[in-house]
This record gives structure tokens, C-alpha cells and sequence, in this order.
């Protein structure tokens, strides 16, 4: 396509849409925090559904033109970090980002059951404002990626987090959106019902027929605008419990508590993290590197930052949820189950730790500055675990980034920030063994090619394990960058191997696909049919349209 062609699709767009989205020209190459590069015509902003229908009307009118011919991207927040940010999957055709951060309308709360329609707009810092104005007792699906991420789009890419609904999209109930014919999807339930609010379609989730939700996630399928998704309740009981294991056995012991916590606790005990020392020392300490510095701690280093921060080999997180009778006797329980498995156990509304809390509080500014940390991160940590947006996690991105630092004062944004960053985030068999063997693996591939291994294991339930490594970096240093992305696909190519398979994907990763198998196949064969023109994402998650149009 011609770079005339090419500077024509704005006007083209702003004359069709008018006052529905505002066109914003001369774009730099969209960048996130991965090091990908990828040019776009121009980003639209669209005010409303109507305009989002327009702009794939439109892109469908021109695609049989060579000069004016557009796909369409589309982006919530746009904070896709680790994944693409809000960098576009590769097009043979001019690309439009479409931006639907201004469709941020709580339409519908049901304050009997929790169901929550929104819009992709709308952020977990924005429906927790929503909750409280309207003294609503549920909980928001929070993330470690923050407040200001779009609460759909994560569900939309089969998210997950650690309060008592982990999995984000088994919660959704009902989404509608614009087809890439341009068409208005709903479901069977909304055709066929009458009424004025709908709301079996909110829900019941499976609707009739055919289901056809599932084919929007993790694809380029639909432009959702709408989704229902239900929330959780504040429990009226809550506690959180931290266990410490120190030595080469703490893995083994670690493992073994949270099988029993599961086995004895199910119901009550919500999502668990498990953590090696390399992760919680990047989340508690400074780089003693440098951040510049591509090369990993020596073991020295370790041995320094974990006798100064109390930092144990491995640490176990869990909540509790219930009636306050019932969390109270799970706490005990815990006590009970881990005793002679964990070296620690503590517990967010322990005496010791309201001691401390007032003890810090009438103390001087500068006593007590390790504990104080401490206790702040605790907090952090409780308030996500209970629903609360928080950005304790997003620091993380930070840890080798040497020009910004993570500035709790203002929002943190990894992207803009220039801070490297790239997720593995494999699924694991739910064996000890496995996870062992995943953990060797991980130590020995990562330090070949100067990332430090930072391992976590989230448990969603006893038989559901997925295991996130951030794979931090320097994004400003090219051999760093190179490195980075050599160590993903090092971990990839041998983790797939071992049975190590990733639930998501990055967009650079997408395009490597079997295009052969036949799930791809036929996923592709559904992607065609809905998007004969290629107009939307035409290569997320689709190989075989990256075959076809690549020859």
C-alpha cells in the first residue's frame, strides 16, 4: 500500500465517523513493553457503539481497494502488558486502532445477585469507585496489573486472579458486540426474549443452541461492547495467610501444605500463590545490580537480600472467605494442618501483626523502616485479595528498568515507562514432580541469557496450576531486548516439551502456530466465515489466515 493511500484512511474515517470518534492522525509505531514495533493509520477513539459499526462497515466497503483498504485492532485500556500492550498483531493491510476506553458505562448491577454489565472501558478502579458510591457489597475481579486495566479485556483474554472467583471468564454471563460483518451480535436468549431488561440472558450463561461466547475470547472474532459478568460478595468473614519454608526441602513441604489446604479447606480457602525467594526479592528489594546491569544476582547477593529482608526460599499466600465463624475456625485450621510442614505461619489478622501495625504507627518516622515495608506491602497484598485495585504488583515491571523508577505518587504504566517486560505463563500438571522439574527448568534456561528466574505458582484449585514468570529486561539495550525474547522462546520450546503448555500468548507467538492441527484449522474456518474481508485482527490467534495471506 502506498504511504498516500495510507495517509488518506484518516480523513477517510473522520469524514464517516463525525462526531461518534474522534481520529487521531500522524501516530508514532505503536511500542509496548516488549520491544515490538508495529505502525498504525491512525488510532480512533470511538464514543459508541454506533461508531465502532460505522468503522467495520466501513473497513468492509474498502477492502476490496488497494490504496484504502484497513483492518481494524481493537483495544481496551490498551494495557495488554507482556502480552503486545497496545501494539497490533501483524497485517498485510493498513491498520486502525481502535480505542474503547471512552465506552466505559456501568449499564446494569443487580444488587441481589452481583451481575455487572459493562463496557470495555471500564476500569477495576473505576467499578470499585462504583461499588462504594452505591454501597453495593461485592468484590472486583482484580488483577496484579492494576487499576487503571480494563476489567473486560482481561476476562476477554481468559484472565485470572486471587479473589474467590479466580477464573475472570467463567464469570462472564452475556456479551453482545459489533461481528466483522459489521452485524450487532446477541444471543439466542436476547433474540427470543421480550421482556424489557432481559436478564435471563445476563444469567444464564450457556444460552441455547450452539455456544458461541467462547469463539469471542482470545480472538479477532467480535468487538465486544457489552459484557455481564458476575461478581463475587464480600464475604462477611476474611482473613489471608502467609507460610514461610526455608531450606531444600521447602519446596516439598510447601507443596504438601497446599494439597492438604485444598483437601481440608475447599470452599473456603480461595486461590493460592506459591513464590521462590528470586521473585519475592525482586517485589521487596532493589536491583543490588543496578538496573542497567544485564546480569543476574550471584548467589551472595541472594544470600544478602534474604537475610536482610527476612526472605525465605519459598512462600505460600492463601485467603479465606466465609462467615466470620467459619474463618475463624479455617484460620485455626491452618495453623493446625501446617504445623511441622511451614517454618512460619502468619496471618494478616493475627495479634502479632495488629501489634505491629500499632507499634509502627506511634514509633518515629525512621524506626522500624524494614518492618514498616513490610506491613505496607501486607496491606497491599490483603487489599487485592479482598478486591481492592492496587498497583503492589506492577512495580515488578520496574525492577530493571534504569531510566524510572516506580513512582507511587502517579500511576504506574509500564509501557509508557519504557520498562521491559515479557510474560511465560504456562500451564503445569499438578504433581509434585512436574512442578519440580519445571522449577529446574526454569533455573537453568533463564541465567543463560541474564534474566533472573522469578517463578510463582497460582493454584485455582488442587488440580489447576499455572506458573507465571515475568521475564524482566532492559528495553533501551539491545542485546538485552534480544536476550529477552531468546530466553521466552527457549523456555517455550522446552517447556511444551515437558508438558508445560501456556493458556496466552503473546502476539509475536501467535503467528507460530500449528496452522496444520485441526483446532487452528478450525478455528480458522469460523474466523473466515465471520471476517470473509479480513477487517478484524484477521491474524489473533489464527494461523491459518497468516498462512493464507503470506502465500
Amino acid at each position: 500500500m502506498s504511504n498516500a493511500g495510507i495517509k488518506r484512511i484518516p480523513e477517510i474515517i473522520a469524514e464517516r465517523l463525525g462526531d461518534s470518534a474522534d481520529v487521531i492522525e500522524n501516530v508514532a509505531d505503536s511500542s509496548g513493553t516488549e520491544g515490538y514495533s508495529q505502525s498504525v493509520a491512525c488510532i480512533v477513539k470511538a464514543k459508541n457503539k454506533d461508531a465502532v459499526s460505522a468503522l467495520v462497515s466501513l473497513a468492509n466497503e474498502l477492502a476490496g481497494c488497494t490504496a484504502n483498504a484497513f483492518s481494524i485492532h481493537p483495544i481496551s485500556s490498551g494495557q495488554n502488558w507482556g502480552y503486545g500492550s497496545a501494539t497490533p498483531n501483524k497485517s498485510d493491510k493498513a491498520i486502525v486502532l481502535l480505542s474503547l476506553i471512552q465506552l466505559n458505562k456501568i449499564t446494569y448491577l443487580d444488587p441481589d445477585s452481583g451481575l455487572c454489565t459493562l463496557e470495555p472501558g471500564v476500569t477495576q478502579q473505576q467499578l470499585y469507585d462504583y461499588l462504594n458510591e452505591n454501597h453495593l457489597p461485592f468484590m472486583v475481579p482484580v488483577t496484579g496489573a492494576g487499576p487503571t486495566c480494563s476489567i473486560l479485556s482481561n476476562a476477554l483474554e481468559r484472565g485470572y486472579g486471587i479473589t474467590p472467583i479466580a477464573d475472570h471468564f467463567s464469570a462472564i454471563t452475556q456479551m453482545e458486540g459489533v461481528l466483522p460483518t459489521g452485524d450487532y451480535y446477541t444471543s439466542s436468549l436476547a433474540a427470543m426474549d421480550q421482556s424489557q431488561n432481559k436478564f435471563v440472558d445476563k444469567a444464564f450463561k450457556w444460552k441455547q443452541g450452539p455456544y458461541l461466547d467462547g469463539i469471542f475470547t482470545q480472538s479477532g472474532n467480535m468487538i465486544v461492547t457489552q459484557a455481564t459478568l458476575c461478581l463475587a460478595r464480600q464475604p462477611e468473614g476474611f482473613d489471608s495467610f502467609y507460610l514461610r519454608f526455608y531450606g531444600d526441602t521447602g519446596f516439598r513441604r510447601a507443596h504438601a501444605c497446599i494439597q492438604k489446604l485444598f483437601r481440608q479447606l475447599g470452599g473456603v480457602v480461595g486461590g493460592i500463590n506459591l513464590m521462590d525467594k528470586t521473585r519475592m526479592m525482586a517485589m521487596l528489594a532493589d536491583n543490588p545490580q543496578g538496573k542497567g546491569v544485564h546480569k543476574v544476582m550471584t548467589d551472595q547477593q541472594k544470600a544478602a537480600l534474604s537475610s536482610a529482608h527476612d526472605i525465605p526460599d519459598w512462600t505460600v499466600v492463601g485467603t479465606l472467605y466465609g462467615s466470620k465463624s467459619i474463618v475463624k475456625a479455617a484460620a485455626k485450621e491452618v495453623k493446625v494442618l501446617t504445623n511441622g510442614l511451614a517454618d512460619k505461619c502468619l496471618r494478616s489478622h493475627s495479634t502479632k501483626v495488629s501489634l505491629a501495625r500499632r507499634v509502627c504507627k506511634v514509633a518515629p518516622k525512621r524506626a522500624f523502616l524494614q518492618l514498616k515495608q513490610q506491613l505496607d506491602s501486607l496491606s497491599a497484598a490483603t487489599d487485592i485479595m479482598r478486591g481492592k485495585p492496587s498497583e503492589v504488583a506492577l512495580s515488578l515491571s520496574y525492577w530493571r528498568n534504569p531510566h524510572t523508577a516506580a513512582d507511587a505518587s502517579a500511576h504506574l504504566n509500564p509501557a509508557r515507562d519504557r520498562c521491559g517486560l515479557l510474560w511465560y505463563a504456562p500451564l503445569i500438571p499438578a504433581n509434585l514432580s512436574a512442578m519440580e522439574a519445571f522449577v529446574e527448568m526454569v533455573r537453568d534456561i533463564t541465567p543463560r541469557y541474564n534474566i533472573e528466574p522469578l517463578i510463582t505458582f497460582t493454584h485455582t484449585s488442587a488440580h489447576n496450576i499455572d506458573s507465571t514468570v515475568p521475564i524482566l529486561f532492559d528495553l533501551s539495550n539491545p542485546t538485552a531486548v534480544d536476550d529477552a525474547h531468546n530466553c521466552l522462546a527457549a523456555l517455550f520450546e522446552q517447556g511444551i516439551k515437558r508438558g508445560y503448555v501456556p493458556y496466552r500468548l503473546n502476539i509475536r507467538q501467535q503467528e507460530a502456530l500449528d496452522k496444520n492441527a485441526v483446532c487452528w484449522q478450525t478455528a480458522g474456518k469460523i474466523a473466515h466465515a465471520l471476517d470473509p474481508n479480513g477487517v478484524l485482527s484477521p491474524h489473533r490467534y489464527n494461523p491459518s489466515r497468516v498462512a493464507n495471506t503470506r502465500g
